[in-house]
Order: structure tokens, then C-alpha cells, then sequence
């Protein structure tokens, strides 16, 4: 049989060049398919870069912009809703909005946090502030836990949680923050993957972190550790300091949960957002030791958070919040939290050496 001459030939050449750059892309979009495995135990990178202009609409006459620069999302609405069930854009971040360019709010580049000067602990902005969230699974809305900080290691990625328990000092626990350098505090945070909030966030650097001297690395027994600040945060409806336990403190054991970030993540995801988890203390013991430091819980979530330094928190009648734990290992489906009720006095004792007095209104 004789090779293809003329045009019959050439049409029989490019059928062959599509069928063969066909197979190519279909084996890409198999292998995009398969997700990547966990990232275990690994800081997670958070976004700090400035979003850019980007046109939307039909024709991409419109121009996506955060929800409260447009007009038609924001005015004359005293909070925004943010529904996370929603289909997401293909062109809008989930926190903007596609907006004609004659309703965007001119001089608006973010809204400043409004300043209180409650001195009160453990106040929970109900259903967050500027913007409420419905849809999710386990998150938060803005700014709805005041107290729970971001940890930032020194290449802008994410360790782990903590929790402001003074405007100048940060809880967390020791295996978090054991061996690292240059450690960064940032409060009134949400989303760890964008600058997209209505209010900024404020970072402070660490100034002395503080190891508790009997903490275990085996046992985890007195994993604790304090962070002191270089200067303290504003009084911000979005930064405030949780409670300490105190044995005045009547807290309802059965309204517990943990807020923070989780620390295990698939690498493919579109947002880290602060999530709430209730827990169910157990009354038992979960240590051989009479004396452990440890409480034990079980999450009541599907799947486990890894909330690294994150805080357990518990109500009480007055309808404050008193932390009693921090989110310390996970083990054969039971959470352990280091207790800290037993460490207000080593709390105290150490803040004391940089002047800071947990008992003062202005914290």
C-alpha cells in the first residue's frame, strides 16, 4: 500500500497530530486529579501579599473588589454575609465581590478596628464583627474570638495557635514553639490564605519566649510556654485577651470547645479560617500519674483539627469565656490538653519579671 500523497495525505497528517495532543492533555488532567498527601507537623505558608486588580462581569467591565468597597454589597448594611456554601467564583476571591466600577466606594482601603476600652476578659463578639459567615462546616465568623493568635515563624509561614491572655503576653504550649527563632504574633487574623478581611491584622514580634522548665517532650507533661511581646496589642474590638482560670471562676465544663487554626492541611486548599470544635471532657483519668498536667477530651467533630496550642475555653453564668486548656497531642482518638488551671501561678510568677500584671484592667 502507498503512502498518502497531496491533500489526502496532509489531512491524515494533522488527524494524527490532534489525536496525539489530545492523549497529552488527558493524561495532565489525570494526574492533576490526584491530590497531593498530608502535610503533617510542617509550618503552613499564609498569604501576605496585596491581591491584584482583576476585571469581571460580562464583556470584564466590572472589577472584583473586597465586599465592603462596593456599594451594593456594603451600604447601609450593618453586617455582610458571607455564605461559604455558595458556588465559588471563577474569577472573584470568595471574600470580593464582582462590582460595577461606578459603585465602588472611593478612599475606602479598609475599615480600622474600632477601639474599646472594655476592660473586661473572655468577651466573644457574637457572630463575629463587619462580617457574619453561614455555610461553613466548623468556621468562625471575623473576629468572633478575639483571643486566638496566629503564631509566624520567621519565613511568614504558620506554627501554630495561641491565645492572648494580656494585651503584651500570648499563650501556647512548649512542643509549639521549642527550637524556633524569630517568632511573630499575629492577632485579629481569620484567614490565614488572605489580606481579603474588612479589618487588618497586627503583627508584633516576640520578645521572650518562655519554656516551662519541667516540660517533657515524651510525656508532654508541663508543655506550656508563654510568649512576651515587644509591645502590646491596641484595645481592638477584634484583639482582646481570654480569661485565666481562677478557682472563683464557676465555668460550665459542658460548654467547652477549642477555636483556632488546625495545623494539619491537605496542600490543596482556598482558605484557613479560624474553626470552633465543641469537646466532651473526660472525668476520668488520663494519666497514671496522680498528678498529671493533662486534661483528656474527645472532639466532637467527624474529623480531628491537630489545633496545635490552641485553647479550650469554657463559659461561665456572666457569659465570659475562662481558658482551662491548651490543645497539646491526639492520641488513639482522645485529645490531651495541657491543664492549665494548675499553672496560674507559674503564669503570674513569670510575667511578673517583665512588670505585667495579669490582674490590672488595662491587661
Amino acid at each position: 500500500m502507498t503512502a498518502p500523497t497531496g491533500m489526502m495525505g496532509a489531512l491524515l497528517m494533522i488527524f494524527v497530530l490532534i489525536l496525539l495532543t489530545s492523549a497529552s492533555y488527558g493524561q495532565e488532567d489525570d494526574d492533576s486529579s490526584e491530590e497531593d498527601p498530608p502535610v503533617f507537623g510542617q509550618p503552613i505558608e499564609t498569604t501576605t501579599t496585596t491581591p491584584t486588580t482583576k476585571r469581571c462581569g460580562r464583556f470584564k467591565k466590572n472589577t472584583c473588589v473586597r465586599r465592603d468597597k462596593c456599594e451594593e454589597t456594603a451600604l447601609n448594611v450593618r453586617k455582610i454575609i458571607i455564605d461559604l456554601g455558595e458556588p465559588p467564583s471563577n474569577t472573584c476571591h470568595y471574600l470580593e465581590t464582582c462590582c460595577p466600577r461606578n459603585k465602588i466606594r472611593a478612599g475606602i482601603n479598609g475599615i480600622d478596628g474600632s477601639t474599646t476600652h472594655n476592660s473586661q476578659c473572655g468577651v466573644k463578639n457574637v457572630d463575629g464583627i463587619y462580617m457574619t459567615v453561614k455555610g461553613g462546616d466548623l468556621e468562625t465568623s471575623f473576629g468572633e474570638y478575639p483571643w486566638v493568635m496566629a503564631i509566624i515563624d520567621a519565613a511568614q509561614k504558620f506554627v501554630c495557635t495561641g491565645t492572648l491572655i494580656a494585651y503584651d503576653v500570648v499563650l501556647t504550649t512548649a512542643t509549639c514553639i521549642a527550637g524556633a527563632q524569630q517568632l511573630t504574633v499575629r492577632g485579629g487574623e481569620w484567614d490565614l490564605m488572605t489580606e481579603n478581611e474588612f479589618v487588618a491584622h497586627v503583627n508584633i514580634k516576640v520578645k521572650s519566649p518562655i519554656l516551662h522548665e519541667k516540660f517533657n517532650w515524651e510525656s508532654t507533661e508541663n508543655n506550656i510556654a508563654l510568649l512576651i511581646l515587644e509591645r502590646a496589642f491596641p484595645h481592638q474590638q477584634h484583639i482582646a485577651p481570654i480569661c485565666l482560670y481562677d478557682d472563683y471562676a464557676e465555668v460550665s465544663y459542658e460548654e467547652c470547645f477549642i477555636t483556632g487554626w488546625r495545623s494539619r492541611l491537605m496542600r490543596k486548599f482556598t482558605r484557613h479560617t479560624v474553626v470552633k470544635v465543641d469537646v466532651a471532657i473526660d472525668n476520668g483519668t488520663c494519666s497514671v500519674n496522680s498528678v498529671s498536667t493533662v486534661i483528656c477530651a474527645t472532639e466532637q467533630s467527624t474529623q480531628p483539627i491537630y489545633a496545635r496550642g490552641a485553647p479550650m475555653v469554657c463559659p461561665t453564668d456572666s457569659s465570659s469565656y475562662h481558658i482551662i486548656g491548651t490543645w497539646s497531642t491526639r492520641t488513639n482518638g482522645k485529645t490531651f490538653f495541657t491543664d492549665v488551671r494548675q499553672f496560674g501561678g507559674w503564669i503570674r510568677e513569670k510575667v511578673t519579671l517583665f512588670g505585667i500584671n495579669l490582674d490590672s484592667t488595662d491587661m
